[in-house]
């Protein structure tokens, strides 16, 4: 009896010991990244406001790039995508690095999808050009964007591309 005692305690004491399964704290973030890269191609090419608006979750929240309009809500971000859209073309996203989002607390993967890299394009008022480096997040909940922000020189850009 003190043998089987002595065995079960082992056992216990050597299955506590192995590290746990592993686990692909990546998976979300892998699924996202499609989500988002959509997202933000929808300002490229022939630009998409339609299916932009439709990747919009209702609740989102949005931190602007432009000086002092801080956080707001979806009509601030349609403003903005239909502002970007409307105004400019030819545009590009080269040299992108797409990486995943960490909870701020834990530092773990938390399904958010980062990237940056730098837009370019021209004016459609003035025909000037520009490149500009820039870095966006990215939360996504049940297939859409639910908050995000972006940073990068607003003004700087618009004062490159205005009218002399």
């Amino acid at each position: 009896m003190k043998n089987l005692l002595l065995m079960l305690a082992m056992s216990v004491a050597l299955i506590s010991c192995q590290p746990p399964a592993e686990v692909d704290d990546l998976a979300l973030f892998k699924e996202n990244l499609s989500i988002a890269q959509k997202f933000l191609m929808t300002f490229t090419g022939d630009t998409d406001f339609d299916l932009y608006a439709s990747m919009i979750h209702d609740s989102v929240t949005h931190t602007s790039p432009m000086y002092g309009v801080g956080e707001g809500g979806k009509e601030q971000l349609l403003g903005q995508g239909e502002f970007y859209m409307n105004g400019f073309e030819n545009v590009s996203f080269e040299d992108a690095v797409w990486l995943p989002g960490v909870d701020n607390e834990t530092l773990k993967a938390n399904g958010g999808v980062r990237v940056y890299g730098t837009w370019k394009g021209q004016s459609k008022e003035t025909g000037k050009s520009f490149a500009l480096s820039a870095y966006h997040w990215m939360e996504i909940k049940d297939g859409k964007i639910f908050a995000t922000g972006d940073f990068f020189d607003a003004t700087g850009m618009m004062m490159a591309v205005a009218a002399e």
